[in-house]
C-alpha cells in the first residue's frame, strides 16, 4: 500500500492529469484486498485537489539530501487560484523478507518558492484523503513559505490565493464521502463486500 502512494504521487507531484490503475481489475482486487483502501483515499485525493491540478503549471522541483542519499522529492503545481505542494519521502528501506519497501512517518520541514504572483497567501493548509487540516507554516512574503509536518509517504499541501479554498475543499470532501457512501458496498474495509467479489470470480459467479 505505502509503494501504491508513493508511486502515485511521483506522477501526481509533477502535474500529470490523469492517474490509470493499471492492475485495477477484480482478480487484482481479489488478490490484493489491501490495495483497495489505499486507491480509494488517493483517487478522493486527486479529486479534492483536481480543479488546482489541471488549471496549473509544474513550478519548481527540487532533490534534497540526507548525508549524501535522497531523503525527500519537492514539488509544487502553481495556477490563478492557489499552488499544490507536495513532500515525498524518499527515505525508504527495502525489506528483503516480505519484498517491499518500508516507509515510517518522518518530521521535516521544507520551503518551496512562491510564484509572484502569489506573494502572500491568504490560506495555507495540508489536505489528504479527510479533508483540509491545519499545518505549521511560515510564509517569507514575497518569496517562499516553509511547511513544518510529519508525513507518511507524501504530505499535500495547498496555497490558497484568496479566502475561501479551505472550507470549499471540506465541503467537497464531505461530498465526495457521501457519494462513496451511497454505494453501499465497501470491499475495503467489508469483509462481507470482499467476499461477494470473490464470489464473481467463481465459475458461473454473478
Amino acid at each position: 500500500p505505502d509503494e501504491l502512494r508513493a508511486q502515485a504521487y511521483h506522477a501526481l507531484a509533477h502535474r500529470i492529469t490523469s492517474l490509470y490503475w493499471f492492475n485495477l481489475s477484480l482478480k487484482s482486487l481479489v488478490k490484493f484486498p489491501d490495495l483497495i483502501e489505499p486507491i480509494t483515499r488517493v483517487n478522493r485525493e486527486i479529486r479534492l485537489m483536481e480543479e488546482l491540478m489541471l488549471e496549473g503549471d509544474a513550478f519548481e522541483y527540487r532533490r534534497e539530501l540526507e548525508a549524501g542519499q535522497p531523503s525527500w522529492d519537492l514539488a509544487s503545481i502553481a495556477g490563478p487560484n492557489g499552488a499544490l505542494l507536495f513532500a515525498i519521502d524518499l527515505a525508504y528501506v527495502p525489506d528483503a523478507r516480505e519484498k517491499v519497501f518500508r516507509f515510517a512517518p518522518r518530521d521535516g520541514a521544507w520551503t518551496f518558492k512562491l510564484p509572484t504572483y502569489l506573494p502572500q497567501p491568504s490560506e495555507v493548509f495540508r489536505l489528504d484523503a479527510d479533508g483540509p487540516h491545519a499545518v505549521e507554516n511560515t510564509v517569507d512574503a514575497g518569496a517562499a513559505v516553509t511547511i513544518r509536518d510529519r508525513v507518511s509517504v507524501a504530505g499535500i499541501y495547498v496555497l490558497a490565493a484568496a479566502p475561501g479554498l479551505c472550507e470549499r475543499m471540506r465541503a467537497r470532501h464531505a461530498g465526495l464521502c457521501r457519494f462513496e457512501e451511497s454505494f453501499g458496498f465497501d470491499p475495503g474495509r467489508q469483509a462481507a463486500d470482499l467476499e461477494t467479489l470473490r464470489r464473481l470470480l467463481e465459475p458461473g459467479g454473478e
